[in-house]
């Protein structure tokens, strides 16, 4: 090693502390907005109700189709089960195309 290496070696060069405006900015490129958060949250739970759904098909099926036979005690299953999927799916598609800025004339 080198005399000047050496030198540069044992010093350490202290950077100063950041100031408040530099911690709001990078505080502010960090954070999500409030429409942007509850795009993402709708998101994974529609995402997360589509897997549900994948992972119990057969038995959904096999009550719609005791319904279709004349078993009329669950009749109200598959319609509840369409009824949480378009809530949340369109609420889900509100937020995101909010979150993007574009909005319904009113």
């Amino acid at each position: 090693m080198t005399e000047a290496m050496a030198v540069n070696a044992d010093t350490s060069v202290v950077s100063p502390a950041p100031t408040k405006k530099a911690w709001r900015r990078l505080r502010n490129k960090l954070m999500l907005r409030k429409k942007t958060r509850a795009a993402i949250m709708l998101g994974i739970f529609s995402s997360s109700l589509y897997y549900i759904f994948y992972l119990y098909s057969g038995d959904i099926r096999s009550i719609a189709e005791a319904t279709n036979r004349g078993d009329k005690s669950l009749f109200l299953l598959p319609i509840g089960i369409a009824f949480v999927f378009s809530i949340v799916h369109g609420l889900f598609t509100d937020r995101f195309w909010e979150a993007l800025g574009l909005t319904a004339k009113r």
